[in-house]
């Protein structure tokens, strides 16, 4: 090599030092901080401006387990969350099919919320829909009445996989849907 290739290859690394020569994306730039889990990625949907999703009828709000979503019903509002699910200690890895419990709470209503346990069901992620049961020494309170607090523990198999727990308070509409996994692996 020659003494002007060896200045030739001296410069061109400086320059790459000093310009930089990565090929890797830019950082996902962060757009708040989620309590416990660090900084939001910007591709998620912006939050509200109270940070609680709303859903109804017209407008199905979409969330996720432990997110709550304030639905406004024909006759008022109620808020609503889902935690879960929960996976019994002896599920076997890489099951196909997942006992699965979900926690549902309905609080801070401002009017009277007829409650029964056909109200949620489960979409997987083939299209199949589960019904829900009360988990094994569950009750289910008719109504919520305002400013009361309910809690559900709603239970299912399903398939191992990601799904939708779903809340539709008449028949004919889904107002909320929580994103779940429920995985083994």
């Amino acid at each position: 090599m020659t003494k002007i290739s060896k200045v030739l290859v001296l410069l061109g690394v400086c320059l790459l030092l000093v310009t930089g020569c990565s090929t890797a994306p830019a950082a996902v730039a962060p757009i708040g901080t989620a309590s416990g889990i660090g900084d939001l990625p910007t591709f998620l949907p912006t939050p509200t401006a109270n940070g609680i999703a709303h859903g109804s009828a017209d407008s199905p709000a979409m969330s996720y387990p432990g997110s709550p979503v304030i639905v406004q019903l024909a006759t008022g509002h109620v808020t609503v969350e889902v935690d879960g699910p929960a996976l019994p200690a002896d599920t076997k890895l890489n099951a196909v099919q997942v006992a699965c419990t979900f926690t549902i709470t309905l609080r801070d209503s401002d009017t009277t919320v007829p409650l029964a346990v056909s109200q949620f069901d489960v979409l997987d992620h083939t299209g199949g829909i589960h019904p829900l049961t009360l988990a094994p020494s569950t009750t289910v309170a008719a109504k919520v009445d305002p400013h009361q607090t309910v809690t559900l523990k709603l239970s299912a198999t399903l398939p191992s996989g990601e799904g939708l727990i779903r809340y539709h308070p008449t028949a004919d509409a889904v107002v909320a849907a929580w994103d779940y996994v429920a995985e083994t692996d």
